[in-house]
């Protein structure tokens, strides 16, 4: 009977993810600062900085 159980609990799970939807557009991300400020000066476009913290 727990393996039953167990069994439906992982078929549920798996089925229960959701749908990736694809990204609109086209963004050429950097990770480098210098060449994005670069690239920034010499389109005129502002630059987007997102400070991500990795717990560890």
């Amino acid at each position: 009977m727990k393996f039953l159980l167990f069994f439906c609990l992982i078929f549920v799970s798996c089925q229960a993810q959701p749908k990736q939807t694809p990204e609109l557009g086209s963004v050429a991300w950097s990770r480098d600062l210098a060449t994005s400020l670069e690239a920034s000066k010499k389109s005129g476009k502002p630059v987007f900085l997102l400070f991500q913290e990795v717990p560890g």
